[in-house]
């Protein structure tokens, strides 16, 4: 049966969770992976890791798999749905660029598609939450959940009950959407910040400003999906650390709203049109805004240090090498179809398809253990 949008058929169930890290430990992203099993019993669900940059926590989460295997604890309480485990690396340390291989490349047909941090907690209810405000609100091209931990977390929730938004550490996109960005090409720029009210911002306008106006109804706000996480500790030097690389990102974010609201809502531009990297975003738009960007430098002192930043050459090669499939519980399954193919070997074929016949790069399939069945990326799969 061909699979249609949860919103248009509820009988039909399956749920995709992108779940994206590159710093948490290994205990902090497993709770997030135990979290999101909790959250989706009664759906077949397809969960992906996706881990930017960082190999070591990328080859630890792929030791998880055995958790959800058929014979592991992670199916016991299932209710005999379907559960397939996925571990990919990404090398390119980016979450933008780690968004658009998923988005574009490795993401399957599925009603929903869930993207989560892996420091967030979701609750049990959360999914299920966003799923019936999504049926309730056909209209709508995504739905996003609200914080509820944090010191800002009552005032922004409250800000997007009333005026909309989109939350990065937890947010849907209905499978219909999913294919219209794939159809529109729709990437964000390559060291984006802002990838969540970027993305919001870019349905707002239904991915074409030339011909919609600015809805923010069109991502619904679910004020009962939420999550936990272990805000950062003011004594731990790791965490003050963070902190001021979070702060100096910021004023980048605040430079890049700036731009991109010129971008859209000004200019009316669409968003293939948007350069490939947001520091280009950025310098450009400052160029040709110099007053407009010193107003934002006199509010935000630290936009200044972030345009320093921005002015120095990062090397992006590493956004063409390909993804690598370091774990999934579909190799496990062993159920050979006629051909002799294991699910392993089919989920290999479609990801390759769905990257597109004008893509010159392809996905890299690593089967640990396996040496025979890793396929080389840069070649092609028949059929």
């Amino acid at each position: 049966m061909k699979q249609a949008d949860a919103v248009e058929n509820p009988d039909i169930r399956h749920w995709s969770i992108a779940i994206f890290t590159a710093r948490e430990s290994i205990d902090t992203l497993t709770g997030s992976i135990e979290a999101a099993v909790q959250a989706c019993k009664d759906v077949d669900v397809t969960i992906h890791v996706l881990v930017n940059g960082n190999r070591r926590l990328a080859d630890q989460a792929a030791q998880l798999k055995t958790r959800y295997t058929e014979s592991g604890r992670g199916s016991e309480h299932r209710a005999n749905r379907m559960l397939e485990f996925l571990v990919w690396f990404v090398p390119l340390g980016d979450k933008a660029h780690t968004w658009n291989e998923y988005v574009h490349r490795i993401w399957k047909a599925s009603d929903i598609a869930f993207f989560i941090d892996g420091y967030a907690a979701v609750r049990q209810n959360a999914l299920g939450a966003i799923e019936k405000g999504l049926h309730a609100h056909p209209a709508c091209l995504a739905a996003t959940g609200v914080p509820t931990v944090g010191r800002s977390a009552s005032r922004l929730r409250a800000e997007m009950a009333r005026s909309g938004g989109i939350h990065g550490n937890l947010y849907a996109v209905k499978g219909s959407t999913m294919r219209l960005l794939r159809s529109k090409r729709f990437r964000l720029p390559l060291g984006l910040y802002r990838t969540d009210p970027f993305l919001g911002a870019a349905l707002a306008f239904r991915l074409d400003p030339s011909k919609h106006e600015w809805d923010s109804k069109q991502v619904y706000v679910e004020t009962n999906a939420t999550w936990d996480f272990t805000p950062l500790s003011a004594w731990k030097p790791s965490d003050i650390r963070a902190q001021l690389r979070r702060v100096l990102r910021q004023a980048q974010g605040t430079l890049e709203n700036r731009a991109v609201k010129d971008h859209w809502a000004v200019f009316k531009r669409p968003p293939e049109a948007l350069p490939r990297t947001a520091s280009a975003l950025v310098i450009e738009w400052l160029d040709a805004n110099r007053e407009r960007g010193e107003s934002s430098f006199l509010r935000h002192p630290l936009c200044y240090l972030a345009e320093k930043r921005l002015h120095k050459p990062r090397n992006w090669d590493l956004a063409n090498a390909l993804p690598e499939l370091l774990a999934s519980t579909a190799e496990d399954r062993r159920d050979r179809n006629s051909t002799g193919q294991t699910s392993f070997d089919r989920f290999a074929r479609q990801a390759h398809r769905v990257s597109g016949p004008d893509s010159p790069r392809q996905l890299h399939v690593y089967a640990p253990g396996r040496p025979d069945r890793a396929r080389a990326g840069s070649q092609r799969l028949a059929g």
